[in-house]
């Protein structure tokens, strides 16, 4: 009776090791996530003196939005960052002891084409699209590179007094949005007056860079 070759045994993963390749797959991920958390550039200037809070008016920077619905959701954001930070937005731009001037404007440029999908690559370092951990177990993310055109918009502010004229603060915050991307113009206005009014009135003559998520 012929013998059969005893059964070849391979050996088992270690627990261990595949503990520490899910944890890696998962730091992966979440890195990746905050990396594409959206950033708004923000600049402020004022005199470094405490601001006294009182009544405050929207109004547009630039005369030819006025009226507009763009302008009133512009507006509207403003001023619940300016109730927030203990003003008291009006309608009556008259008797107001603030004037909030507002300005949104976007510029437009072209992009740098994305990569094919970020790649997260277990086992290498940080750079070119590869978030790296440990070993090599690479998992695509995203989608096909193309050509982009980058628009930047920008959320201006001056808090001026009334009467008088005299700026007390003022300051501007910017957030860069991809073709893919829906956060520009006035869907932004949100967004950036938050970081705009984080933490008002914020370092003078400093660029800071704030979440803008």
């Amino acid at each position: 009776m012929p013998v059969l070759p005893a059964p070849v045994r391979h050996p088992a993963l270690p627990v261990i090791g595949v503990r520490r390749l899910v944890a890696g797959v998962a730091l992966a991920l979440a890195l990746a996530g905050c990396a594409a958390t959206p950033q708004a550039d923000v600049l402020r200037f004022h005199a470094g003196q405490p601001i006294v809070r009182g009544t405050v008016a929207m109004q547009p920077l630039r005369t030819d939005m006025a009226g507009s619905l763009e302008f009133r959701a512009q507006a509207d954001a403003v001023a619940r960052q300016l109730r927030e930070q203990g003003f008291v937005p009006v309608e009556d731009a008259g008797a107001a002891q603030f004037h909030a001037r507002i300005d949104l404007t976007m510029a437009e440029r072209t992009a740098a084409p994305r990569k094919s999908g970020l790649s997260i690559g277990i086992g290498g370092g940080f750079g070119s699209g590869n978030v790296g951990i440990g070993t090599s177990v690479r998992v695509p993310v995203g989608g096909k590179p193309g050509p982009e055109v980058a628009v930047t918009t920008t959320l201006a502010v001056q808090i001026r007094e009334n009467p008088g004229g005299k700026a007390i603060w003022e300051g501007r915050a910017s957030i860069d949005s991809s073709g893919r991307d829906r956060m520009r113009g006035t869907a932004a206005a949100e967004t950036l007056a938050k970081a705009l009014f984080q933490n008002f009135p914020g370092p003078s003559g400093k660029t800071v860079r704030v979440p803008a998520g």
